[in-house]
């Protein structure tokens, strides 16, 4: 059952903390090779595209801004525009599937697309290539508040318009019908509240215009786990606190069927991709990096992504995984990427 993120320490979790927490591996060998023969593979995701637009960005808001964000935050846009190797397949197949959506209105008004809680470089880059508005929302200002900042110095070379607001993915304050395309990546999994991920994706839904178009991406692996993470709240504050926080859901089959796909009654889902990673050396060398050093090396990641990453249609079992209830930048596990339309 999930937790409030404010909660006291369950004891199994307690009893994680204490001891090696259960990881789990995928088991993957010559009895069980993967990926599975005849499965179409994909591992290149237009890196270096989405590389350069969230390096200008880091530049442009330099140029324009200087200091406003800090040292750190500023810098940190330009060496680390794309914040993990991670989000490249998120990126591509999400921009692919908005850009087709978007070609296909013929003579119709730009489309309002909706950003629940997304990676803001993507909303960002949605608003400066296509003719549209994007509404990014957070529940947090923080993150608000610096994008809104980043905005500023590309908005008048941008195709489309941007606006920002603070939501609560589980009660999203505009009426139904109100977008034509809804999306949020790898959001829901952080949700707290014990049905907060279906709660989150129910309302999207809600909010969708008949025949939009509905996108998230969630964490997958071999089993479903809860994760924990010491001293950070909510996915997004860092609370230095010395106690552990629910972090985020990681999502097997099952739980994909009965906590998301159960709430998704009224779409009809048109794709589905599963992302893996590759091990690499390179990859186990960076996650033992603290924090600054990993966002100093950011350069790395569009290389990282085209060696590590790979996708294919469908929902793909026996992913390589490695991964417990205590969350660890060590975590392998990949991610399941879900397009629909809402029927009309």
């Amino acid at each position: 059952m999930q937790r409030d993120a404010a909660s006291t320490l369950s004891r199994d979790i307690q009893h994680a903390v204490n001891h090696s927490p259960l990881v789990h591996h995928a088991q993957i060998g010559a009895a069980n090779p993967f990926p599975p023969t005849g499965v179409v593979v994909r591992s290149r995701f237009e890196e270096a595209k989405f590389y350069r637009f969230g390096l200008h960005l880091g530049i442009d808001n330099f140029r324009k801004n200087r200091l406003a964000l800090g040292i750190r935050k500023t810098l940190g846009k330009i060496t680390q525009p794309i914040n993990s190797y991670t989000r490249f397949p998120e990126y591509a197949c999400m921009e692919e599937s908005i850009r087709s959506f978007c070609d296909s209105r013929f003579n119709q008004l730009p489309a309002e697309i909706l950003d629940v809680g997304s990676p803001k470089c993507f909303g960002l880059f949605l608003a400066s290539k296509q003719s549209c508005t994007v509404e990014m929302t957070d529940i947090s200002p923080l993150n608000l508040d610096e994008y809104r900042t980043m905005w500023e110095p590309v908005r008048a070379q941008a195709s489309g318009h941007v606006r920002f607001s603070l939501q609560d993915a589980r009660a999203l304050t505009h009426p139904e019908h109100s977008f034509d395309i809804v999306y949020s990546m790898s959001v829901i999994e952080h949700v707290s509240g014990e049905q907060g991920d279906s709660a989150a994706l129910s309302e999207m839904v809600r909010v969708l215009r008949p025949s939009g178009l509905l996108l998230f991406s969630v964490p997958f692996g071999s089993v479903y786990t809860e994760q924990w993470r010491k001293d950070f709240a909510g996915a997004v504050e860092e609370k230095n606190d010395g106690t552990f926080h629910f972090f985020q859901r990681i999502y097997d089959a099952r739980a994909l069927q009965t906590r998301l796909l159960t709430a998704l009654t009224s779409i009809d889902i048109c794709s589905i991709w599963t992302v893996w990673r590759r091990s690499n050396l390179l990859v186990k060398a960076l996650a033992r990096l603290g924090q600054n050093l990993r966002g100093a090396l950011g350069a790395i990641n569009p290389v990282l992504s085209s060696n590590v990453n790979q996708c294919a249609p469908g929902i793909v079992e026996g992913i390589p995984t490695s991964y417990g209830e205590i969350h660890s930048p060590e975590d392998l596990c990949g991610d399941v990427i879900i397009a629909g339309r809402k029927c009309s």
